[in-house]
């Protein structure tokens, strides 16, 4: 997804979607500001080195961490939006590492965000249906880059008793059919596939395992998601 230009800021805003911005910062983190097709982005702080197109807990001071399934408590949840497009390798990640070294910029809260990272190189199905019959939840095992998005299938439940399928549930986030809208598969890249594709998002081969991208992005639709740390079946309970 090509960095974009914001609005709804008396001046303008500085930079666009890609920056990342040093302290002290022009603007105050917990800053909303959407673009030219609706979607909305949220400015933090960030806590830790993170890369585009992963996954952020954020917390009531608008700081972000990247997601990880261990969390144990209610958090909001965006996708990345600093530091690199899918077709360019600068600045591809945020350094921030701590206190003295953190840096601020953009995450997406609300729209379609085409090139969401995920944990596997291959899609598993997904694509056949669009995310239908799955979930999405937080990365299942800590890796790099960390705050992937990892996705499980509905489990089948009984009247009687919930399935064995549980997680953490991202809540108001789902895998989008990149053919529902036109404009994605040229953010991607791609030759106006559906679904999932294994283009990269910085120049590499899918399930290369660098530091920067493991393999597999999906299209993702978010409606201000969020966690609340609480594991729970994820069936569908028929009978």
């Amino acid at each position: 997804m090509a960095s974009q230009t914001l609005t709804g800021f008396a001046g303008g805003f500085p930079g666009d979607t890609a920056t990342i911005f040093a302290t002290p910062f022009p603007i105050q983190p917990g800053t909303k500001a959407r673009d030219t097709t609706g979607n909305e982005y949220l400015f933090v702080r960030y806590q830790a080195v993170t890369y585009y197109g992963c996954l952020v807990q954020i917390d009531s001071l608008n700081r972000a961490t990247p997601l990880l399934g261990t969390a144990s408590k209610p958090f909001r949840v965006g996708v990345v939006m600093s530091g690199g497009t899918p077709t360019t390798d600068n600045n591809f990640h945020i350094t921030a590492t701590g206190a003295s070294t953190e840096q601020g910029g953009w995450v997406m809260v609300y729209g379609v965000h085409p090139t969401v990272q995920t944990g596997v190189a291959t899609d598993g199905g997904v694509s056949a249906t669009a995310g239908g019959n799955y979930w999405c939840i937080p990365q299942t095992s800590v890796g790099t880059p960390s705050g992937t998005l990892s996705v499980i299938a509905q489990g089948a439940g009984t009247s009687i008793a919930q399935s064995s399928v549980d997680g953490n549930k991202i809540y108001n986030m789902w895998v989008v059919d990149l053919g529902e809208v036109s404009d994605l598969a040229g953010w991607l890249g791609a030759s106006g596939s559906s679904g999932p594709t294994s283009t990269s998002i910085n120049g590499e081969t899918s399930g290369t395992n660098t530091s920067a991208f493991i393999g597999q992005t999906y299209a993702c639709f978010l409606n201000y998601p969020y966690i609340t740390g609480i594991v729970v079946p994820l069936s569908d309970a028929t009978s």
